[in-house]
């Protein structure tokens, strides 16, 4: 069987595109479609990245390099909730560890990788913007003050 070309589903092809009007250059939507594409498969597949170079005019290894760059973006692994977990100074200072060692002994998984049932990622990100609160983690776009092991338990059980 002959290997076919990548190519977008038509309606994201169309918001990738209205992304990319938007903006003067072409080039400008990068973000703006990764996070499109990650949003529509749950991740972003390696395979998609030479048809969005294409789109915006960029070569395919400045677009790899976008994404290998910037911790938000997953090429694999893709799990249903993403706990993005600060690993900024404050957070540090405030009890990351704990919140970390608490999160791999609850999910039986260390930072970066997927629990086998596809249900949560650990991913370790640089902030958060919540420093008041520290330390603090996101379960995709609900954000939590991480308190204790028991509390992080029951938060994670809203998400079966």
């Amino acid at each position: 069987m002959l290997k076919t070309e990548f190519e977008f589903p038509e309606e994201l092809k169309k918001k990738l595109q209205e992304h990319i009007d938007y903006f003067p250059k072409k080039q400008q939507a990068i973000l703006l479609c990764l996070h499109t594409i990650q949003d529509y498969y749950g991740y972003i597949p390696p395979e998609s990245l030479k048809p969005l170079a294409d789109m915006l005019e960029l070569p395919l290894n400045h677009v790899e390099g976008v994404v290998t760059f910037y911790d938000m973006f997953d090429t694999q692994d893709r799990a249903k909730y993403r706990i993005r977990v600060c690993v900024s100074i404050v957070c540090h200072l405030m009890g990351k560890d704990r919140l970390i060692s608490a999160l791999e002994k609850l999910l039986g998984i260390k930072p970066g990788e997927t629990t086998p049932d596809g249900k949560f990622k650990i991913v370790p990100v640089q902030c958060l913007g919540a420093c008041s609160e520290a330390p603090v983690f996101m379960i995709n776009e609900d954000e939590y003050k991480f308190e204790s092991e028991e509390a992080l338990n029951e938060i994670l059980s809203r998400y079966t």
